[in-house]
């Protein structure tokens, strides 16, 4: 500490003092995503006490991907939340992921009223990690009877903006309640129509982004060509099938280190492999750092050569030792 600083410092009143630090106390523990790629572009992962948006395209496994931090951080022994405005939560598919369910705080939400205040309470019960899934789906206020919860009828409700006004409320609210938790938000695509073509945008209004430390997004094509395929057992055979996906990641935004960096990783849904493909993943940045070296389809790992990724990836997942080994020198680059 300078002098000068400490100096000030010691001339504040005490209730002052308490809400004064100096700047170097200011850094957020991360947390790991699921994507080894994403967590060296984010310097670690996502920071507590932050706001951050997850949005993208609906094949793009965004509920998946944050499920599977939620299990990162149990094992850290953090607590976590998940506020369920689509119905959608399965406990089976959480706990094939990794999430341990049985510790793992569940609110349904169905209207921004609901999310907001359910989320309030659990930041002043200090806990660690809550995810919105997602925003998209709240209703605002106009919806509803004035001081009651019965619905409007439909032509009552066409109030435009009023999704982006009672959201940006909401988010201004848990800003301002947010101490030490990791917020994730968790929003939909939808279309944008400028003057020459459609873009894509989260839903939720510009506050949502505003109020976010950092933004991803993850989007992914649904197209037959771009499929993962595998043989799943289907009674006495083996069929082959559709297994997962390839998803496309981007830092969209980002208040705590650069913004547009890129990367991709294998999503499954189903098979021998359930969400991000850690092995895979820890194949191809291995390559782009230069601890594997391919060249045309040939992947040198070591003094062994495969020819093509799948008898690469093969190798490794008979070898948990060389991906330890991969997976130290990519983290230490």
């Amino acid at each position: 500490m300078s002098a000068v600083a400490e100096a000030i410092l010691a001339k504040l009143d005490p209730k002052t003092r308490q809400r004064v630090q100096l700047a170097t106390s200011v850094d957020a523990e991360k947390q790991k995503t699921p994507s080894i790629g994403l967590n060296l572009a984010l310097k670690g992962g996502f920071g507590y006490g932050r706001q951050v948006l997850v949005w993208g395209n609906k094949s793009a496994g965004k509920s998946s991907f944050c499920l599977q931090m939620i299990a990162l951080a149990q094992k850290e022994g953090k607590t976590c939340a998940w506020i369920d405005a689509e119905a959608s939560y399965s406990a089976e598919w959480a706990e094939k992921l990794g999430v341990d369910s049985s510790s793992l705080i569940y609110s349904p939400a169905k209207t921004i009223n609901d999310m907001v205040d359910v989320a309030v309470k659990l930041m002043e019960a200090n806990v660690d990690l809550i995810v919105v899934d997602s925003i998209s789906a709240l209703l605002p206020a106009i919806y509803f009877e004035k001081d009651g919860d019965e619905l409007k009828d439909l032509q009552d409700t066409k109030q435009i903006g009023a999704e982006a006004k009672d959201m940006t409320h909401a988010v201004k609210m848990l800003n301002y309640s947010n101490k030490n938790t990791l917020l994730v938000l968790i929003s939909q695509q939808r279309n944008q129509f400028g003057s020459m073509h459609a873009s894509h945008i989260p839903t939720g209004g510009m506050a949502v982004k505003f109020f976010s430390s950092t933004v991803i997004k993850l989007w992914s094509s649904e197209a037959e060509a771009n499929a993962i395929k595998d043989g799943v057992k289907v009674g006495d055979k083996i069929i082959e099938q559709k297994v997962g996906r390839p998803v496309n990641w981007i830092i969209d935004y980002n208040k705590l280190g650069p913004p547009n960096l890129s990367g991709q990783y294998d999503f499954y849904y189903q098979g021998k492999i359930l969400g991000v493909d850690e092995v895979a993943e820890i194949l191809d940045n291995a390559e782009i750092m230069g601890a594997v070296q391919r060249g045309g389809a040939w992947y040198t790992i070591g003094e062994e050569r495969f020819q093509g990724r799948n008898k690469a990836l093969e190798y490794l997942r008979n070898n948990p030792n060389i991906i330890l080994e991969l997976k130290e020198k990519i983290l230490n680059v």
